[in-house]
């Protein structure tokens, strides 16, 4: 039987990208104490990983992804989220994101509607602009420029029929270029008939955009993990909650990193 209601987290094919995710999920639980954590990685290591004191749950999934696609395994993942969650009621967060403030009445949001999500920073499809050219003219074609482009950095949503068929329906239309993964996530929701609750830009936020505006969760999108950014990003503004994240991945690193190279080989 699912718990009801927890947060979700995606650290696959690097050991930065699973440290990413471990320290969002501390930022996290820094505002939601009580709040159950599941962290998926790819990792095979991820198994002699203990981090029980931290009420963090680290999952192992084996995304089923070509041969030289791995970079692209965070998407497998998360377009199969409806399926993965040990909730009724899942709180997806990318593993670039940071948790500024608690989650408020961000739940109540499913009593309205099944799923809820954050406008991209460019809103329309026909302002999507880091999408490969064939997909981005694929989705205009079908859906024309104004169809709201929302951002899967963040996705709050509950189990039902019309919202695991969603997820069903995203990974399929995922599946025809297997890379980025907004554009199928807006054409799956315009070919449903599912309302989704558009959520306030605080949750979902470019730093870019946030001085003197409230924030619940910083995203600092772009690649920045694999680059260490993120990580100097966030240990700017959360330094004990990277120190701490450090020091207990710290114990298994050698095993994770061991773990990545097999895997990606």
């Amino acid at each position: 039987m699912k718990a009801d209601r927890g947060a979700l987290f995606c650290g696959s094919g690097s050991f930065n990208y699973l440290e990413a995710a471990f320290i969002a999920a501390l930022a996290l639980r820094q505002h939601e104490p009580d709040l159950p954590i599941t962290v998926f990685s790819d990792l095979p290591g991820l198994n002699f990983v203990d981090l029980e004191d931290t009420c963090i749950t680290m999952c192992l999934v084996s995304p089923k992804v070509a041969p030289g696609s791995d970079a692209f395994a965070s998407r497998w993942i998360k377009t199969r989220l409806a399926k993965l969650s040990p909730y009724r009621n899942s709180l997806y967060v990318d593993a670039d994101m940071l948790a500024m403030q608690p989650l408020g009445d961000l739940w109540q949001v499913l009593d309205r509607a099944p799923i809820g999500l954050v406008r991209d920073r460019l809103p329309l499809v026909s302002l999507c602009e880091h999408v490969a050219q064939e997909e981005i003219t694929l989705t205009l074609a079908a859906l024309g420029g104004d169809a709201t482009h929302f951002n899967s950095g963040l996705i709050l949503w509950r189990s039902e029929q019309a919202t695991d068929s969603l997820f069903d329906h995203w990974h399929q239309q995922w599946c025809r270029f297997s890379r980025q993964d907004q554009l199928a996530l807006v054409r799956a929701i315009c070919n449903s008939e599912i309302q989704v609750e558009t959520l306030p830009d605080s949750y979902n936020m470019s730093p870019r955009d946030a001085r003197g505006r409230q924030v619940h969760f910083l995203h600092r999108w772009g690649g920045t993990v694999e680059r260490g950014i993120f990580r100097r990003f966030a240990a700017a503004r959360l330094p004990s909650v990277v120190s701490d994240a450090q020091k207990r991945l710290e114990v298994f690193k050698h095993l994770l990193i061991g773990a990545a190279g097999c895997h990606s080989g």
